[in-house]
């Protein structure tokens, strides 16, 4: 059905906004694979129960970056058949996408320094169970190796109440703790989520606005 010379324009522009939506999740999805597949990090995060989480904002990144290359197709096919259903549907889905990309993008802005604490003590915990558990052992090795760092505050007089400094330990890095450096390692990662997620969410308020405009000149040609 022929729209008006100005719905048209609006309709290939939902077009446009939807092969550019769909490039937006290449780049969530992108984002995702590179921070669950990051194989200068790998070894120390497998060895760690309690930083799960950057592997679990990979995952959900990855599952959003998909589901919004689908939706980006929905919209694509919506606006070249002039579907009020798929316009519908397409609103639906991106007003879901967007308040949860703006929740998870805000949330990992505040997490970044609540994660202070929560390195802190992974570190403290590792050290001081070095010589009595396996894993935080493997975990502290593989840290201290990564990041060319001793101990958790103090560098290697961290280790002076529980035994003597392991040999992942480079002599050189002795004074230089390791606090800081995971601290930043961690960060920079949340910092991108939050910087992606935010991003995208208020690109799709174009969207939504394209969406219901189209769908209501549908309407308007039909009545």
């Amino acid at each position: 059905m022929a729209l008006g010379n100005c719905y048209t324009c609006i309709k290939y522009l939902m077009f446009a906004f939807n092969f550019v939506f769909w490039l937006l999740g290449c780049a969530i999805l992108g984002v995702g694979i590179w921070l669950r597949a990051d194989e200068s990090a790998a070894d120390f995060l497998k060895d760690s129960s309690k930083i799960d989480t950057i592997y679990t904002l990979a995952y959900v990144m990855i599952a959003i970056g998909f589901i919004i290359m689908l939706i980006g197709f929905l919209g694509c096919c919506g606006a070249i058949r002039e579907n009020q259903c798929m316009l519908g549907a397409f609103f639906v889905c991106l007003f879901i996408i967007f308040a949860v990309l703006l929740g998870f993008g805000i949330w990992a802005a505040a997490a970044k320094d609540s994660f202070r604490d929560y390195t802190s003590e992974m570190l403290e915990e590792g050290v001081k169970n070095y010589y009595k558990d396996e894993k935080q052992r493997a975990f502290m090795d593989s840290t201290q190796t990564y990041f060319n760092c001793c101990g958790y505050r103090n560098g290697n007089t961290d280790y002076n109440v529980v035994g003597e400094v392991p040999k992942s330990c480079d002599p050189d890095y002795y004074r230089k703790p390791c606090d800081d450096e995971f601290y930043k390692w961690i960060e920079n990662r949340l910092v991108v989520i939050a910087a992606v997620a935010i991003s995208v969410a208020l690109v799709l308020i174009l969207g939504m606005a394209f969406s219901m405009i189209l769908c209501c000149a549908i309407r308007d040609t039909l009545a």
